[in-house]
């Protein structure tokens, strides 16, 4: 989701009314999917929509077992049935950090259109590649500790990359 050496500024965050289009994301998400598709052996599928969702709304998705709120914060999901990247209504527009979470998403979206067959034992190693493309999408902005910043370290990485589920 670029070879930006920084992320894109914003003049401030637009109005995000949930399940509502992003359209003042496009440039961004336009130079994260050309970083991509120089980054990975991907071809750049067509863009995906980005909307807006509630915290609750985003555990929904992403989480439809549990009956309960979750004491984990989804920054985005991916639905590739809708061709949908689904943003918190708090997304970040003035970090690198903020948009490293919609650069992890695009990522599944360029996998779901580049990969075939793709069925529940790849989901650990998938989520591996969306979020080790993350990290260096991260170091090339210039963060100073992407893996701090997105709080995860090498062993769970690992232990997410060999998932099954």
């Amino acid at each position: 989701m670029l070879l930006l050496a920084a992320p894109l500024a914003s003049s401030g965050p637009p109005e995000r009314p949930e399940g509502r289009p992003a359209p003042s994301l496009e440039p961004l998400v336009r130079e994260m999917s050309a970083w991509l598709a120089a980054s990975t052996e991907y071809r750049e599928p067509d863009l995906p929509g980005v909307r807006f969702e509630s915290q609750a709304a985003l555990q929904q998705r992403c989480f439809p077992a549990f009956p309960d709120r979750l004491d984990v914060r989804v920054s985005g999901a991916y639905d590739p049935a809708e061709g949908n990247i689904y943003l918190d209504i708090d997304f970040d527009f003035a970090s690198a950090v903020g948009h490293s979470y919609l650069l992890h998403e695009l990522v599944h979206h360029f996998q779901v259109h580049n990969l075939d067959d793709i069925g529940p034992r790849d989901r650990g190693p998938l989520e591996g590649e969306a979020y080790r493309l993350q990290l260096r999408w991260l170091e090339e902005a210039g963060v100073d500790n992407p893996w701090g910043a997105l709080g995860i370290d090498e062993k769970t990485l690992r232990i997410i990359e060999r998932s099954t589920r």
